[in-house]
């Protein structure tokens, strides 16, 4: 294990430690103490414009990032604003505390609800949130999400089918969870394996308790998830200049018409890493257990 890796386990650790040893106002004092220099900083942060590949579509002039992992914040923003009939409702699977797609519409009073299965990122942005969005209706829970509860964990907070915003990361089932989601959101970001290209349809076997390796096996293509999404009522608007995430919506719910993205000519690569290298990870990847769908 890297030392950067060490030093975070054991931080991790002692703070897992005094959860189950002090008393839970001074554990929530501590974790606020640690927590809340980098979660001002995302609150405070100015827009910022990251875009990374040179094959941008008609969405991408509209990306930014305020606190959103990439260039999302600009995208969700411009999307949320041609919705028809508006919720301002949210739900966000998979986050940092710091850094997430939905921090952005906390700040413009949306309700939502955030799920990661890290106690102490959950911690940490249950006391930020308590103390910064002190009227914010913020639903914040610590849950491993698979494709067997997804519905049923999100049925806790939100009863509204056709939600506005739907994040979904979890380094893992993803595709599999979007397969079995009962809810229709009006916008759906979903990441996708960038590694697997443009031309495969590929999605990992499904698997409980999956425990991404940092190997890069996780997840589907985006071709996978276009097609799964196309059969929900879903098309492929965006992709997000850093190739990582892609954002479908369901065409009914807007006021203004978007033409879906053809994947062999809108797919992006991130220019940090060569073309060799990716021609290298994806040959690796390949040869790996996948589902073709």
């Amino acid at each position: 294990m890297k030392l950067g890796r060490k030093i975070r386990k054991i931080k991790r650790d002692f703070l897992y430690f005094l959860k189950n040893t002090i008393n839970i106002n001074l554990y929530n004092f501590i974790i606020l103490q640690l927590s809340k220099k980098k979660f001002l900083q995302s609150k405070n942060r100015r827009k910022v414009i990251l875009k990374k590949a040179h094959n941008l579509d008609i969405l991408n002039n509209y990306e930014y990032r305020i606190s959103s992992q990439n260039n999302e914040d600009g995208i969700i923003e411009y999307l949320e604003s041609n919705i028809i009939n508006p919720d301002k409702l949210f739900c966000e699977i998979g986050f940092d505390f710091n850094e997430f797609n939905s921090f952005n519409l906390i700040k413009k009073n949306w309700s939502g609800t955030l799920i990661d299965g890290d106690k102490i990122k959950c911690d940490k942005l249950k006391v930020c949130v308590n103390k910064y969005f002190k009227t914010s209706k913020i639903n914040i829970y610590e849950d491993f999400i698979d494709f067997e509860n997804i519905n049923e964990k999100i049925e806790r907070s939100i009863d509204k089918k056709n939600f506005d915003f739907f994040s979904l990361d979890t380094d893992g089932m993803d595709y599999w969870i979007l397969e079995k989601l009962k809810f229709k959101p009006k916008i759906i970001c979903a990441e996708f394996n960038p590694w697997l290209g443009a031309s495969h349809s590929l999605v990992i076997p499904k698997k409980l308790n999956f425990n991404y390796q940092s190997d890069m096996y996780y997840g589907a293509s985006l071709m996978a998830y276009k097609s799964l999404l196309n059969k929900k009522g879903y098309k492929l608007v965006c992709i997000e200049s850093s190739g990582n995430n892609a954002f479908f919506i369901n065409q009914d719910e807007f006021e203004i018409y978007f033409d879906e993205l053809k994947i062999e000519k809108s797919f992006k690569y991130d220019p940090k890493f060569s073309a060799i290298f990716y021609e290298e990870v994806n040959k690796k990847l390949l040869k790996k257990n996948w589902i073709n769908v």
